[in-house]
């Protein structure tokens, strides 16, 4: 069996390379959605949850899903749940080191070739 330091593994430098890793390094253009159904006095509620979320105009990618409970779950920080999307990202943001981005930059766009007039 492997054993785990947790006191390590737990730390937010680990923490934050583990988002690092987990955030897709592409963009993606399609929107996660949650999809929560209950029944409730015999009546079936559906509830679909769709996030897009930036930090400064950046996309952040990955799963987000929701309880029914409400509280939101984040794949790319394993093991920790938020009261809302707000709380999540700013655990994003403070689980990012100083100078790095916190969510994917966009992929440079190719360029321009300008042909002279003459």
């Amino acid at each position: 069996m492997q054993r785990y330091d947790l006191g390590t593994i737990a730390a937010p430098e680990q923490l934050a390379a583990h988002a690092r890793r987990n955030f897709p390094t592409r963009q993606e253009h399609h929107h996660e959605t949650t999809v929560r159904e209950v029944e409730y006095k015999g009546h079936r509620i559906v509830i679909e949850t769709i996030y897009h979320i930036t930090v400064d105009g950046v996309p952040v990618t990955g799963h987000v899903q929701v309880g029914n409970d409400g509280r939101v779950h984040y794949h790319a920080i394993p093991n920790q749940q938020f009261d809302s999307a707000v709380e999540m990202v700013e655990r994003v943001i403070d689980l990012t080191p100083p100078g790095e981005p916190t969510a994917p930059t966009p992929p440079p766009e190719p360029p321009h070739h300008h042909h002279g007039m003459g």
